[in-house]
Formats: structure tokens, C-alpha cells, sequence
């Protein structure tokens, strides 16, 4: 099973301030803390989610060219982190560039003097080292027979407000033997930014209109893997604007038809693709989407935006939501209007509730099998006017703004400007943007890099009810539990 690391943005900020603050100030200085972490498991990776550095006092390390903590500090960390249910991490930091390997002496303190005390935890020890230039590296200590072993990571992320921070090992990369196919993408960003693209794992989450379209740009710029997830089958009304879609398949798995033509059209020479036909809240396609380093949600539903916002939420993985709206007259018949809209879901960004996406109660009507008419974008009054329309062409506009705003996350840097959601009206031409925080009370807020300890509550009901007897009366009861438990969060 993989390892890797992703850090609360806070937490990766206040890091860095820490461990790289004398290389700052123009001394040859490493530094070093402690942090906390929780466990995100997916089917083929597990993640420590770092979200509280616990710096140290003066007393407790000393610092001469090296730096190395006192017997107290750890003591002090390992109450903590056992306090609060955590894992351990320790961090310090190297005089050198990109990702560090490691001394005899760095090995001995984290496998010898640290990973046994941090066992009291019940969880491995995780070690991360940042270079000067703030890139990241990291490894797993785990127990394995009668010795620790050392699992290296292959990535560690950083999920910031303006930019996602991916760092990979990069005996992990495998560089694109086709580069030629990749010619005019990598020279619009850069080798080191392509090498990011080739290492990704990107989620497509209900691969219709949008979906389809954007798991093809992902393919195109060469991605690694491509994760896709949606439980529909090609119907005749999808032809018009699903963009694998043909008569001949009629009736397929739409996860299949769009994974054959995507290894068709992909640029990557290792290209990977995971069709998984199912809904993200049957916990095979939840444990897949938590494999995934982003993830693009093209759903409809509410329990499907749900799911999504605890993913974003509680295990960091970034979120792009994107869809459209349009609204037609009903008699006689002809358009009125259309827009669509793209926005990041992260701690750090507004979550999809407090967009207004979805609402708890909505959730409920679905598992209990009695919300009639879910849509993409909500917030349009119904009067003499009938929503929920497509077209291909404006699902192209959807799709693009939701990989180029999934790019610009991705590529960011300090000094662009913070940009959260973007929005195009189609009939005034008009685009805007803006840049949310969740509403005071948001009970969201309680879930942050919770991982495994906050995943949504009726994934496993959900997907059993088919072999239930009774199954619809007892997801009624799990429905009325979920909701009186909403009720209860201040």
C-alpha cells in the first residue's frame, strides 16, 4: 500500500516559518518540531494528515549547525499526541534543495529513539524533512516483524488558500516517454510542472456532459492517472452531450465508454485509468476517490456533494465543483438564459454546503428516495420557467472553466491573487468572481483533517441496502439518525 502526507495549510504554513526561519535570516541553521496527524485510508494509499505542528520552547532542542531535540520535548509531543488520539511526526529541516534522503544520524533518531516511545500513539511514526527551497519529503516507520521499517512516501501535499503544493520522490515519477506528444503543454509551464501533471491522480466524480469533457483535458495534458466514478449508463438523451457517447453503447456503464476512448487519447505512456461504476457513496468508490490528489465533482445530487465536502473537508483532498444551469420558457418553447460555475472546495475555501449546493435536509429526502428533482446549480426561482437544461456547448464552458481553475490551484503561487469560485452569465456575458469563507457555525468546520475519524455516516448503509431485507425501512432509520445528529452540532 502507498504512504504519503498532506498538511493543513495552516499547519504547512507555520512549518515552514518555523523550520526554514534561520536559512531566512542567512544562517547555515537545520531546526526541527514535532506534529500531530490523523489516518486517511483509501483502497491503495494511506495518508497522515499533519494539521498541528507543536514548535518547540528554548529549552527543549539545541541548535549548532545541526539541531537536535531534548528527552522532554518528545516526552512532551507524545502526551499530546496520545491526548488527542494522533499519530506523531517529526519535522525538521536540511541546508539542501528538493527532496532530502536521509544521514545515519537522521535514520537512528527517527527509527531508534523516536518510533519506539511513539508507539504508546498506536499509530507509525512519519518523518518529513523540507529542503531550503521548502520542498517536502517524507517516509512511514512502521513495525514489521521484530524491526521498524521505513516506508518512503511517494508524494507529500501542502493544501494552501491560493496554491496545492505537490511534492514527489522522484523515484516515484515516471517521465512521459512520448514527450514529443506533449511538445507545446510542457513548454507553455515547464518540465518540473509537467512532471507534477505525470504524477497526479485525478478523480472525475459523475462523468456526463462536464465530467467527460473534463477528464479528456486531464488525459490531453498528459496526467498520470484518472480516476473515474459514476454509477449511470449511457441512455439515447446523453448523446447529445456525453462526449464518448455513441448508439453502439447504448446501455454500457458510462465509466466504461469513457475510460476506453480517454487510453485512446491519452498523452501519458503510462497512463492509468480507474473505472469505478458505482455512486461516490457506495465506500468502494469513496475509498477510490480518497486515493486521488483532486478530484472534479460533476454531480447533481446532494448526497453526492456531501460526500464530496467530507472528502474536502475531513481528508484533504481538494474539491473543483463545477456545473450549469439553464432555463428554457416551457410554452412555447425557447431559451431564457444559462450560466455556469466552478469553485474550490478546501479548508481553506468555502465548503459546498455553505454555497448553497446543497442542504442537510436534501441529503435525507435522497437516501429516503424522496428528493424529486436534484440540480447542478441552485437559487432559480421557478416561474413559467424550466431548469435543469444542456447543451454540449455549455457544458464545454463548465468543463473548461473547472480544469483551468483546477490548474491555477495547482500552479499557483504567492503572489497571484486569492480567486475561490467563478461564475459566467451567458446572457449578459458577464463573468465574476469571488472568494467565500464558510457561514459562522458552519458544522464543516468540526471535520477538518479528520480523515477516517469523520467519513460520512450512512456510506456503508447505503451500500449494503440491496441485500437487506427491509432495507428501505432501515435506511429510513439511518436517515432520521444522520439528520437529529446534524441537529445536534452547535
Amino acid at each position: 500500500m502507498k504512504r504519503e502526507v498532506v498538511l493543513v495549510g495552516t499547519a504547512a504554513r507555520e512549518a515552514k516559518d518555523h523550520l526554514l526561519r534561520h536559512y531566512l535570516e542567512g544562517r547555515e541553521q537545520e531546526e526541527l518540531c514535532f506534529a500531530l496527524w490523523r489516518q486517511s485510508t483509501g483502497n491503495i494509499r494511506k495518508t497522515a494528515i499533519v494539521y498541528q505542528i507543536l514548535s518547540p520552547q528554548p529549552t527543549e532542542r539545541s541548535l549548532h549547525g545541526n539541531a537536535s531535540f531534548e528527552s522532554h520535548f518528545l516526552s512532551r509531543a507524545i502526551r499530546e499526541a496520545k491526548r488527542q488520539g494522533a499519530g506523531l511526526a517529526f519535522l525538521h529541516s536540511h541546508p539542501t534543495r528538493g527532496w532530502q534522503g536521509m544521514s545515519l544520524d537522521d535514520e537512528i533518531a527517527e527509527r531508534d529513539v523516536i518510533s519506539y516511545p511513539a508507539r504508546v500513539t498506536k499509530h507509525p511514526l512519519v518523518g518529513l524533512t523540507i529542503g531550503r527551497d521548502g520542498y517536502w519529503s517524507a517516509r512511514w516507520w512502521e513495525k514489521s516483524g521484530g524491526e521498524v521499517k521505513r516506508y518512503w512516501c511517494d508524494k507529500v501535499r501542502a493544501v494552501g488558500a491560493k496554491a496545492y503544493e505537490i511534492h514527489s520522490r522522484p523515484d516515484a515519477l515516471t517521465r512521459n516517454a512520448w514527450s514529443a506528444r506533449l511538445r507545446r503543454t510542457e513548454d507553455s509551464w515547464g518540465p518540473l510542472f509537467q512532471k507534477g501533471i505525470e504524477a497526479l491522480n485525478v478523480g472525475v466524480v459523475g462523468v456526463g456532459s462536464v465530467g467527460s469533457i473534463a477528464a479528456e483535458a486531464f488525459a490531453r495534458i498528459g496526467v498520470g492517472t484518472l480516476t473515474l466514478i459514476d454509477g449511470d449508463r449511457v441512455e439515447e438523451h446523453n448523446l447529445d452531450r456525453l462526449l464518448h457517447g455513441t448508439k453502439s453503447q447504448l446501455g454500457r456503464k458510462k465509466t466504461e465508454v469513457v475510460a476506453e476512448s480517454l487510453i485512446v487519447h491519452a498523452t501519458n505512456a503510462s497512463f492509468v485509468v480507474y473505472p469505478v461504476g458505482m455512486e461516490i457513496h457506495y465506500s468502494s468508490a469513496y475509498r477510490a476517490a480518497l486515493d486521488c490528489d483532486i478530484i472534479l465533482s460533476c454531480v447533481d445530487r446532494p448526497v453526492g456533494r456531501d460526500v464530496l465536502n467530507y472528502i474536502a473537508q475531513a481528508h484533504l483532498i481538494p474539491v473543483i465543483d463545477a456545473g450549469v444551469a439553464v432555463e428554457a420558457y416551457q410554452n412555447p418553447r425557447r431559451f431564457f438564459s444559462a450560466h455556469w460555475r466552478a469553485h474550490i472546495v478546501t479548508p481553506e475555501h468555502q465548503c459546498l454546503r455553505c454555497t448553497g449546493q446543497y442542504n442537510s435536509g436534501e441529503v435525507v429526502s435522497e437516501l429516503d428516495g424522496s428528493l424529486i428533482d436534484p440540480v447542478y446549480i441552485k437559487g432559480l426561482e421557478d416561474s413559467g420557467i424550466k431548469q435543469n437544461m444542456n447543451t454540449f456547448p455549455f457544458a464545454l464552458g463548465a468543463a473548461s472553466m473547472q480544469v483551468n481553475l483546477a490548474l491555477r490551484y495547482l500552479l499557483g503561487t504567492n503572489w497571484w491573487p486569492a480567486l475561490s469560485r467563478q461564475e459566467y452569465q451567458f446572457t449578459k456575458g458577464v463573468a465574476t468572481r469571488e472568494n467565500s469563507r464558510c457561514d459562522e457555525g458552519c458544522n464543516f468546520r468540526n471535520v477538518v483533517a479528520m480523515g477516517d475519524e469523520s467519513n460520512p455516516p450512512y456510506i456503508r448503509t447505503v451500500e449494503e441496502r440491496q441485500g437487506m431485507k427491509g432495507w428501505k425501512s432501515s435506511l429510513t432509520k439511518v436517515c432520521k439518525e444522520f439528520w437529529n445528529k446534524l441537529r445536534r452540532v452547535p
